[in-house]
């Protein structure tokens, strides 16, 4: 097949049909780079890193035009801004928001840069995808999980929302491995994994409830299992793009208690068992449970319980004798 002639761009730049599944174009005039995979059929990721509105025709990357059915687009701006066209109304996306939208038939638009753009835009036929490869029924489970109802997706003018923190990390890893021309599995795991972010991103828009919960629950599960580490609300509140204040109000909303409470309860509850069941020292359990001077943890487990560390674990022992005798004795008077 003969290269198609494309009026501005060069003649080592013009895409021929079995180099366009992977298409790397470099702006004239320090414009920035355009990276294209196609990794399966009816599936295109472009990625953007622009300075400059003038691009050349975003078909000639080799989408197919002309298929029927629905197609969903996902397009999300790292920096700068860029406008999407959605039932011929063109809006403006800025950095760290999402524009998703399901649209039917042959009325997609690709995306229009501005001045200065960094980001991705992912176009699937759905329609199609159950039908093709192990990962592509991957990419069907991640687009079913992102919670649209049948009956939204054909009323919906597109969903704009902004991405959170540990959805823009893995987007950082994604536009790495683009811009740096990874092989396509690379890429496309981490399209897998930046597509059940954006689910959970746009649930939590959705279901503010369903975010406060998720939250808190990551919260729990994090402190009662590595209750020796040294966690923070602050580290929540950067993993899911909030206040620490509002990380605080999640959880004691939730669980009843607030966050540095339910640390301590949990840090000293444990201690308390382990002085009461094993010969660990002190000073062991102090460190098991996050304090790195032995005398801090005496003062917050006296505090706590109202004793020192050495005076729970001998009335502790006490009464366990004490217990142990008893049932002897009743044991004796059963046997008689």
């Amino acid at each position: 097949m003969k290269p198609e002639k494309i009026s501005h761009l060069n003649e080592d730049e013009l895409l021929r049909e079995d180099v366009k599944r992977h298409t790397v174009l470099t702006l004239p005039n320090g414009g920035g780079k355009i990276v294209s995979y196609l990794p399966f059929k009816n599936m295109q990721l472009i990625f953007f890193d622009v300075n400059t509105s003038a691009l050349p025709d975003m078909w000639k990357l080799g989408f197919r035009r002309g298929d029927d059915g629905r197609y969903l687009r996902t397009l999300v701006c790292k920096s700068g801004s860029c406008d999407f066209t959605v039932n011929g109304v063109t809006s403006p996306l800025y950095q760290g928001q999402v524009m998703m939208d399901y649209s039917v038939g042959d009325d997609k638009k690709f995306t229009f840069t501005t001045e200065r753009f960094t980001g991705v835009e992912i176009s699937m036929q759905v329609d199609t995808l159950v039908q093709e490869s192990p990962m592509f029924k991957m990419l069907r489970l991640v687009i079913e999980s992102m919670g649209l109802p049948e009956e939204e997706i054909f009323d919906a003018d597109g969903y704009v929302f902004r991405y959170s923190k540990n959805t823009g990390q893995t987007l950082d890893k994604l536009l790495a491995a683009a811009f740096e021309e990874k092989a396509t599995i690379i890429v496309v795991a981490q399209v897998v994994e930046i597509g059940r972010n954006l689910g959970d991103d746009l649930k939590a828009m959705k279901n503010p409830d369903d975010k406060v919960e998720q939250i808190a629950e990551d919260i729990y599960l994090t402190l009662t299992e590595n209750f020796g580490d040294k966690i923070t609300a602050a580290q929540f509140a950067e993993k899911y793009g909030v206040s620490d204040t509002t990380v605080k109000s999640y959880f004691k909303t939730v669980y009843g208690y607030g966050f540095k409470e339910f640390q301590t309860k949990v840090r000293m509850e444990w201690a308390a068992k382990m002085l009461s069941t094993s010969n660990m020292k002190v000073g062991e359990i102090s460190e098991a449970v996050g304090y790195a001077r032995h005398t801090k943890f005496s003062k917050a487990f006296k505090a706590y319980y109202g004793e020192t560390p050495l005076a729970y674990r001998r009335k502790s022992k006490m009464e366990s004798a004490a217990s142990a005798a008893k049932n002897k004795e009743e044991q004796s008077e059963t046997d008689y």
